[in-house]
């Protein structure tokens, strides 16, 4: 759930680094062919975009938010507390586990790259890394 007026971006790639750790939790719930594009440019997306490409469930003006948050946990509150476990348990990924660990070493070794380091210097600096040529 989001404030419709948040907005969202997987900006890694501008700053030369991979978005490997991020990936690990959020490519399962994002479409595929979504993940790709947001992943691959980097572009900021709306709420509205968010919840239909699967990163959120909804967006929802500012002033309905707290409502909405009520509506949910409501909902919750009627499953019985070991069924809601054991589907918790059941919609697990345990590959994610193995996952992460791998995609924490990938990010490490692009952070620590000269890519990377320029990217972020750049991006500290405010200015564009030296892979983006001036039009």
């Amino acid at each position: 759930m989001a404030v419709d007026t948040a907005t969202f971006a997987f900006t890694e790639v501008r700053i030369g680094v991979v978005p490997a750790v991020i990936a690990v939790t959020v490519l399962p719930r994002l479409l595929p062919r979504a993940a790709h594009e947001l992943f691959l440019t980097g572009e900021t997306f709306d709420a509205g975009r968010a919840a239909a490409v699967g990163l959120v469930n909804s967006a929802v003006p500012a002033e309905r938010l707290d409502a909405e948050v009520t509506r949910y946990v409501e909902l919750l509150r009627l499953g019985a507390p070991g069924a809601l476990a054991a589907t918790k348990a059941l919609m697990q990924r345990p590959e994610l586990d193995t996952a992460f660990a791998a995609m924490q070493q990938l990010s490490a070794r692009h952070f620590a790259s000269a890519e990377g380091q320029e990217g972020m210097a750049a991006f500290a600096e405010k200015r564009p890394p030296n892979w983006v040529r001036p039009r």
